[in-house]
C-alpha cells in the first residue's frame, strides 16, 4: 500500500513526532510510505535522525537556496502590504497537490486540522481517499474554521481519533453523519526497540541515589511547568535527595529558568531531539497539564515505556492511558479543581512525596507501569490503521 503521511513541521511536539513514528513503522511493515512536511523551514534535523528514513520518503516545497530567498523576500512584502498574505503558504498548498498527482497514494492520512483540510482539497479529487487522524486541534480549530470543519468530514472516508473529546465538536453539529466510520486507536511506540543510553546520571549532575522526577513537555505555561516545579519545591523540604528533571524549552520555561535558577535540586536540561534518553534517567514521570488540546500525550507514553509511574492531571485521556483493566492505576491521576487551569500544587507534592516515602508502593506503582505500557504498541497500532486503510480504499 502507497500511504502518504501529512505532518504540519518536523519540529519536537507530539504530532510531529507521531508523524515520523507511524511512518518509519509502517515502512518497516513493508508500505511505501511518503511523509509531507507542510513547513521545512521549522525542521529539527536532530529529531528526523532518531529515526530510520530508509524505511520512508519525505517530501516538501523546498526551492534552491536563491528561489527559497524569493519566495521568503516576496512573501514578507506581499504580507506586510496586505496585498497577498498567503504566498508562501499558497506555492506549498500547489506542490502537495502535484505530488498527490504524481504519487497517488492508495490513502492520505492526515495528522493535523489544517492539513486535513489541504488533504481533502485536493486528494479526492484524484479518487485518493482521506483518513484523518485526530490528536486534539479540532477543539479549537472546528469552532474557529467551521466551514473548513464541514468540508473535512464530508469528505474524508473514516475518521481516527484518541481521545473521546477529540470528536465532540462533530458529535454537536447538524450534518452528524452517524454512518461515517469512526474508529478509536491508541498509538504508541517501538516497544522491542531499545533505549539509547548516550546520556548518564552523572552528565547533567545527577547523584546516582538521587530520587528523580521528569518532566517533559513543550515549553507553554499550561503544560503546568509551574505547578510541577512549586510541588517538588515542597518535596525538596522533606527529602534532600529528590530531584527534578525539566526537559522542553520555549519562551515561558526560559522565564522560568530565570526564575528558579538557584532552586536547588531542579535541572533545566532545555530540549532534547530524543527525550525518552533522559526519561530512563528518572524515578517518576510528571505531567500536570491543563493544555486543553490534550489528547493522549507521547509523553506519558515514554514514561511508561521506561517503566516510570506517573502523576498527572485528569485532562484528556490520560485516566484511560494510565488506568488497567483491573481498575488500578499506574501512578496518580490527580483532578483539576477549576477547568482551565491546573492542579492543586500541595495535593501534586503529597502525590510526590508518597513515592519517596513508600518503597513498596512505588515498587507497586512501577509494575503497573511495565503492565500499562503494553496497551502502546506501535505495532498492534500499525494493525489498526491499516484495517481501516484497507476499509476506506474499498469504500
Amino acid at each position: 500500500m502507497k500511504i502518504l503521511f501529512t505532518t504540519q513541521a518536523l519540529s519536537i511536539g507530539g504530532i510531529e513526532v507521531l508523524a515520523l513514528r507511524l511512518s518509519e513503522a509502517f515502512g518497516k511493515a513493508g508500505h511505501d510510505v511518503i511523509l509531507y512536511d507542510f513547513n521545512p523551514d521549522r525542521k529539527n534535523p536532530g529529531l528526523v535522525a532518531r529515526y530510520d528514513t530508509s524505511k520512508f520518503r519525505l517530501a516538501a516545497f523546498i526551492p534552491g537556496p536563491a528561489a527559497d530567498w524569493f519566495v521568503w523576500k516576496t512573501h514578507a512584502i506581499l504580507y506586510k502590504t496586505k496585498l497577498y498574505r498567503t504566498f508562501r503558504p499558497w506555492l506549498i498548498e500547489r506542490h502537495f497537490a502535484r505530488l498527490l498527482a504524481q504519487e497517488h497514494p492508495d490513502i492520505v492520512c492526515s495528522l493535523s486540522f489544517h492539513q486535513d483540510y489541504l488533504a481533502c482539497v485536493h486528494a479526492p479529487k484524484l479518487g485518493i481517499p482521506v483518513v484523518v487522524s485526530m490528536h486534539g486541534t479540532y477543539e479549537y480549530a472546528a469552532p474557529e474554521w467551521s466551514a473548513c470543519a464541514r468540508y473535512i468530514y464530508e469528505h474524508v472516508r473514516a475518521i481516527i481519533y484518541v481521545a473521546d473529546k477529540n470528536i465532540s465538536w462533530y458529535r454537536a453539529q447538524p450534518y452528524w453523519n452517524p454512518d461515517l466510520p469512526l474508529v478509536k486507536i491508541y498509538t504508541g511506540n517501538d516497544l522491542d526497540k531499545p533505549i539509547a543510553r548516550s546520556v548518564a546520571r552523572a552528565d547533567i549532575g545527577l547523584s546516582d541515589d538521587a530520587f528523580v522526577f521528569v518532566m517533559v513537555a513543550r515549553g507553554i505555561q499550561e503544560k503546568g511547568w509551574f505547578e510541577a516545579i512549586n510541588a517538588f519545591r515542597l518535596v525538596r523540604a522533606r527529602y534532600q535527595q529528590a530531584a527534578l528533571l525539566l526537559v522542553g524549552e520555549g519562551e515561558y520555561l526560559t522565564k522560568l529558568r530565570v526564575d528558579y535558577a538557584t532552586e536547588p535540586g531542579v535541572i533545566f536540561y532545555g530540549s532534547h531531539p530524543d527525550s525518552v534518553e533522559l526519561t530512563v534517567l528518572a524515578n517518576v514521570g510528571l505531567l500536570p497539564s491543563y493544555f486543553p488540546i490534550e489528547s493522549l500525550p507521547n509523553v506519558i507514553i515514554d514514561y511508561l515505556r521506561c517503566h516510570l509511574p506517573v502523576l498527572a492531571s485528569d485532562i484528556g485521556e490520560i485516566p484511560g492511558m494510565l488506568t488497567l483493566p483491573d481498575g488500578s492505576v499506574a501512578g496518580e491521576i490527580l483532578p483539576r479543581p477549576i477547568e482551565g487551569q491546573g492542579v492543586n500544587v500541595a495535593t501534586l507534592g503529597q502525590a510526590m512525596s508518597r513515592m519517596i516515602a513508600e518503597p513498596a508502593y512505588y515498587q507497586q506503582q512501577v509494575a503497573r507501569a511495565a503492565q500499562a505500557v503494553l496497551r502502546f504498541n506501535l505495532q498492534d497500532c500499525v494493525v489498526r490503521y491499516t484495517e481501516v486503510f484497507n476499509q476506506a480504499i474499498s469504500a
